[in-house]
């Protein structure tokens, strides 16, 4: 009732015309702005040019396509290894620490993965506390594992998810005729979830495609290193442009198949809807013994590196200020993440809405995540030259300079690589809100705009907030792009901890590095809550 009067009232007014707002339009006007840095690296990597890339061909560029496919490959493993069996721990059983470990479970998507690969190193290098009990972390190996204990989460979510959500009736089945506990989760309830344990090992793979900081420090080089150096050392934006379109082609071609994958092996229930499995209590001995393989991933991850950290940290005679640094921090990922969240609501807005245009535009959207940001990067500088030489060529605008972008182009990146992220939280919040409701407030009177402000943005808030959180934590910890972008004065905890650590001052690197796993847990923290309060 109240929602009808305040709509009537403001109705009410019809003297003059109104204008009219569509969400719609506006997604898929952000959606085809997000990528235009992808298309801008055709033209400039078919430009003349890029005279280092025969070289790169003759000596490296092997190396990187190794690199690049055994890290992937060792990663989808690792985090497959970690992530499946606690997830299914938490989903079918119930044990003392059952709820603290569903939550720490999650928390090392907040330690940036070159953050823990400079822990890791200094604890297993000669003279570490750990360099007795285990190999150096270092090289593709090395690698592997930082990937596997830092990006694991994005499996168990979703495994967790499926493992919770399958109806009882088909493991109950496989139990009756005779299957032992273990036989009926091989051959029923890990086939059922495998269309979900493939998304979450998709966002693996391209992770890893996109990390610079950890293969770079650990000695384990990938394209992503490539297109660094080819941009930095060389100065030949050409042949970084060919290495990023290889990258981009290598994983949207992975990214097709691990969808094709999915189509073919996706298997159904039959029957409906069912209730959740019902969690058996564990005894106490095998309760501390799911409970410690739950805590395992979380410590390897999170834990161990953080408190090796703060240890360096306090053994520092002199720390070097990093006040600028978190500031440059907090406005790019504050910034981002106001801009991705209003991007990933007109782009759910333009899915809702349907149309082929629509649809077509917010699926490109969704590949941006699959860009890394030295691609993302390189597009933007791609597009402020081209935007540069127009300029340069109509008569009185010599004098303007946009090549160099600054904080424009660092957010233009950031939107071309994480907008993506937002849209699919913004798409579930608004599922929620029925046609209905939309077409009651318009038989009132009600523009579009009325609409979006009083109903639809009150009630999805919270996905709202989860798309603006995701984002966040993705930018603050991103380096690559902001290692091309940002300004020469500008600084970052990702940058000065990068900076620090590739001079093997691990000690002055420690401080950035736990101030940003410090902004990423109670980030993570609020993502999770929101993610139990929307499926309660």
């Amino acid at each position: 009732m109240a929602l009808s009067n305040t709509l009537t009232r403001n109705s009410g007014q019809s003297g003059a015309p109104r204008w009219s707002f569509d969400p719609k339009i506006a997604g898929i006007i952000g959606a085809m702005i997000c990528t235009l840095p992808i298309m801008a690296l055709i033209p400039m990597a078919v430009s003349d040019g890029g005279g280092h890339f025969d070289h790169l061909i003759d000596t490296v560029l092997f190396t990187y396509s190794v690199n690049s496919l055994i890290l992937v490959g060792s990663a989808m493993m690792g985090t497959t290894l970690l992530a499946i069996p606690t997830a299914w721990l938490i989903a079918r059983y119930e044990f003392a620490g059952r709820t603290a470990a569903m939550v720490l479970l999650p928390l090392p998507l907040a330690m940036p993965s070159y953050v823990a690969a400079y822990a890791w190193l200094s604890m297993t290098t000669s003279g570490g506390v750990l360099s007795d009990y285990i190999p150096v972390v270092s090289g593709v190996a090395g690698a592997a594992f930082v990937f596997s204990i830092c990006f694991y989460p994005y499996v168990f979510l979703l495994a967790r998810q499926a493992f919770a959500s399958e109806g009882s009736q088909s493991f109950e089945a496989a139990r009756i005729l005779g299957a032992s506990p273990l036989q009926a989760f091989w051959t029923v309830a890990l086939p059922i979830a495998r269309p979900a344990i493939m998304a979450g090992v998709a966002l693996v793979a391209m992770e890893t495609l996109a990390d610079y900081g950890t293969v770079d420090f650990l000695g384990s080089p990938t394209f992503t290193v490539g297109i660094i150096r080819a941009w930095i050392s060389f100065g030949d934006p050409e042949a970084a442009a060919r290495m990023a379109l290889m990258l981009v082609i290598l994983t949207l071609v992975f990214f097709g198949f691990e969808r094709w994958m999915r189509r073919k092996r996706s298997v159904a229930q039959a029957g409906g809807r069912h209730k959740p499995y019902p969690r058996v209590a564990l005894s106490r001995p095998a309760g501390l013994l799911a409970l410690a393989i739950c805590l395992l991933p979380t410590t390897i991850g999170l834990f161990v590196p953080a408190a090796h950290l703060a240890v360096l940290a306090l053994e520092a005679p002199r720390l070097a200020p990093v006040w600028g640094a978190l500031q440059g921090t907090l406005l790019l990922a504050a910034s981002s993440a106001l801009l991705a969240t209003l991007f990933g609501l007109g782009a759910a807005y333009a899915s809702r809405s349907g149309g082929a245009l629509a649809k077509f535009s917010v699926r490109i959207a969704h590949a941006g995540y699959a860009v890394p940001g030295a691609v993302a990067a390189l597009g933007v500088i791609a597009i402020l030259g081209g935007l540069q030489s127009a300029l340069s060529s109509v008569g009185g605008l010599t004098g303007v300079a946009i090549a160099g972008g600054g904080i424009f182009a660092l957010l233009f990146a950031y939107q071309a690589r994480f907008a993506a992220a937002a849209i699919g939280p913004c798409d579930s919040a608004l599922v929620r809100i029925t046609p209905t409701m939309d077409q009651a407030a318009q038989s009132l009177g009600a523009s579009r705009f009325e609409i979006l402000r009083k109903i639809h943005l009150p009630l999805a808030s919270s996905g709202l907030m989860t798309a603006a959180a995701l984002v966040f934590i993705e930018v603050m910890k991103e380096l690559p792009a902001t290692m091309i972008l940002r300004p020469l004065d500008f600084d970052t905890l990702a940058i000065s901890a990068h900076h620090f650590a590739s001079d093997e001052r691990l000690a002055q690197a420690a401080l950035p590095s736990l101030i940003l796993v410090g902004l990423g847990v109670p980030v993570m923290m609020l993502i999770s809550w929101l993610s139990v309060r929307n499926t309660a």
